[in-house]
């Protein structure tokens, strides 16, 4: 099983621990009940700001080629949704970013990004 499949699986399990239907958690999370099943099954993998907050809903942890993916809770004054699109990441893609200060902590097996958007 490759990482995208696993990963698809990973939130299979968290939604059906859930008890929630793929169209639920599409709902809940603001997007298409397709686009979850595509997760789901391997075909596609979540951007980073889709992929937290489907952590968030389900609160869980991800793994991805043995790292591990987490998100807190963000605070009141800046949404997911609200992050600018030049700051999406997908993942095996290289990005550069023009006026954001990016950074990248590695800790014991786990990644930390932080990303500050000047006003």
């Amino acid at each position: 099983m490759g990482w995208k499949q696993k990963l698809g699986a990973d939130i299979r399990n968290a939604r059906e621990s859930a008890n929630l239907t793929q169209r639920q958690l599409a709902k809940r999370v603001k997007i298409s009940r397709q686009m979850v099943s595509r997760y789901e099954v391997g075909r596609d993998v979540p951007v980073v700001d889709v992929l937290a907050r489907l952590a968030l809903e389900l609160d869980i942890k991800f793994e991805v080629e043995g790292v591990r993916v987490s998100f807190d809770q963000l605070s009141q004054r800046l949404r997911l949704r609200s992050v600018p699109k030049q700051l999406r990441l997908d993942f095996e893609k290289a990005q550069r970013f023009h006026r954001v200060v990016l950074d990248i902590t590695p800790r014991e097996g786990e990644i930390f990004i932080t990303a500050k958007i000047p006003a």
